[in-house]
């Protein structure tokens, strides 16, 4: 075999690259299988844009002189598919969990009797069946101005730009094969694995140049469905994102302990929040900040501050060991993806009470309903002890919604609590019920409520009668027809 390949990658232009390249035409043969392989890949962009013309010209040259090795390449391959996979009924019942040697399924992932991690030994190998590839139909999407794509039996591709869910119908309707291949194009095989045995999985991709993605996998009723969200290529500032109270972000950012707290439904754009507060933090201070987050969707390049992201399960089991491990790595500021159960939750607050600067997302519409979900995750007898934590160590809470803009695109209204002396009161004496209105009053250091934000857009002609009272956490001061408002009477 030949060492072009290393060739290429020691190096360092372009140019030197596409003088080897050259030299793979000239010594080609027609048994040169795997120098063919080199040109293919160079077509495929995988030693760089700028190559890609080139490798083309290339390739159809060796095409005409040698037409065997395409046709052979691709029996060459095939072959070592089916030697490496095996098929599912060939495949064993049990198998020995090799930390505790116990019999378990071949295909756990974990073992049931000491509780290690183990992998399924073969993945399958599935072929695309639809007209178009996986990255062909993201880069489409992310060409249209798409925030997410769905891939679902029955159902043509569905992007969802402006937060309106348009189906594609110049293309085909998706079969269960269909959306199966088109998830195993961008799947890792650790996240095929996890796929197989768990019918569900996460994980983060690239598209090199272009986006991206934030993909789940899973199977429901009629299939395989898959759902994208497209990432920004690049991390938006605050000036991008138009906070309208950003010198209460940039306060925040200069905090050097304590809890923050981004909260909000499913797709209220938290990521892209605490993306530009972590990348504001790095842009302007020395610090050294640990990510944890399933999957990572922003990619943070060292600007001022000394950056590491860690994902799970590629790069740790759980968020619960991660932060134990990060306890130990000498941080300034921490970010956990989701305080998402008790043992994560509780070392959030651990690590915020012992000098280090933690953000955290939740599922939550509101600061009080954050609060109050915390400590309800806590057994009744720590609950107080959390309390006095929380009214310690919080530092701010903004929850956020995204709504749909007249005229397109989407705004996200914020409600901002900050920690004061009577919020602080407030959670210790268990009158969270209250905070609302404190946050009203707190308006000249910065506090606003999510209502209040909403009818200042609503004012502002930004967004429609109908979705400020859809959106609303008070409807009662936002119904405009007669049916909505004895519908709140009833």
């Amino acid at each position: 075999m030949s060492n072009f390949e290393a060739q290429i990658d020691a190096a360092g232009t372009p140019k030197e690259k596409s003088a080897i390249i050259q030299k793979i035409l000239s010594t080609l043969t027609k048994e040169s299988l795997d120098d063919y392989r080199l040109l293919q890949r160079t077509v495929d962009g995988d030693f760089g844009k700028a190559l890609k013309g080139f490798g083309q010209k290339c390739i159809g040259f060796a095409d005409k002189k040698f037409p065997n090795l395409k046709a052979d390449l691709q029996a060459k391959r095939k072959k070592e598919i089916e030697d490496l996979v095996k098929p599912a009924e060939d495949l064993p019942e049990n198998k020995e969990c090799r930390f505790c040697l116990q019999t378990i399924p071949y295909t756990a992932l974990k073992c049931f009797h000491c509780a290690e991690f183990v992998k399924v030994e073969k993945v399958r190998i599935i072929e695309n069946t639809y007209p178009i590839t996986a990255h062909e139909l993201y880069k489409k999407a992310h060409k249209l101005g798409t925030s997410d794509i769905h891939l679902a039996v029955g159902f043509h591709p569905i992007f969802r730009i402006s937060g309106t869910m348009t189906h594609m119908k110049e293309m085909p309707i998706l079969t269960d094969t269909d959306c199966l291949s088109l998830a195993y194009q961008t799947l890792s095989d650790d996240s095929k694995r996890i796929f197989e045995v768990n019918k569900e999985v996460d994980q983060a991709f690239d598209i090199q140049g272009i986006c991206r993605l934030r993909l789940n996998v899973a199977e429901e009723r009629r299939g395989v469905m898959v759902v994208a969200r497209i990432l920004p290529s690049e991390i938006l500032s605050m000036e991008d994102l138009k906070f309208r109270n950003k010198e209460v972000f940039v306060k925040l950012c200069q905090e050097v302990n304590g809890l923050i707290l981004v909260t909000g439904p499913t797709g209220s754009g938290k990521s892209t929040t605490l993306a530009a507060m972590i990348d504001y933090i790095n842009t302007h201070r020395q610090e050294h900040i640990i990510t944890i987050e399933d999957p990572v969707e922003f990619v943070h390049q060292p600007k001022q501050s000394k950056i590491m992201q860690r994902e799970l399960r590629t790069n740790t089991l759980c968020f619960g060991n991660a932060l134990k491990s990060a306890l130990r790595q000498d941080p300034d500021i921490m970010l956990v993806g989701e305080l998402r159960d008790l043992e994560t939750t509780e070392l959030a607050l651990e690590a915020a009470e012992t000098g280090h600067l933690v953000f955290g997302t939740l599922h939550t519409n509101s600061a009080a309903k954050t609060i109050d979900r915390i400590i309800n995750m806590f057994p009744s007898e720590d609950q107080e002890k959390v309390r006095t934590a929380l009214a310690e160590n919080l530092k701010g809470i903004i929850a956020q919604q995204l709504i749909k803009k007249v005229g397109g695109g989407r705004v996200a209204p914020q409600e901002i609590m900050l920690k004061s002396l009577a919020i602080s009161a407030l959670i210790r004496e268990k009158k969270t019920f209250q905070i609302n209105e404190y946050i009203r009053q707190g308006s000249r250091i910065g506090m606003q409520t999510m209502d209040d934000t909403i009818k200042l857009m609503l004012d502002e002609g930004s967004i429609t009668p109908l979705n400020a009272y859809r959106y609303a956490l008070n409807k009662v001061d936002f119904a405009y027809t007669d049916e909505q408002k004895a519908a709140l009477k009833q």
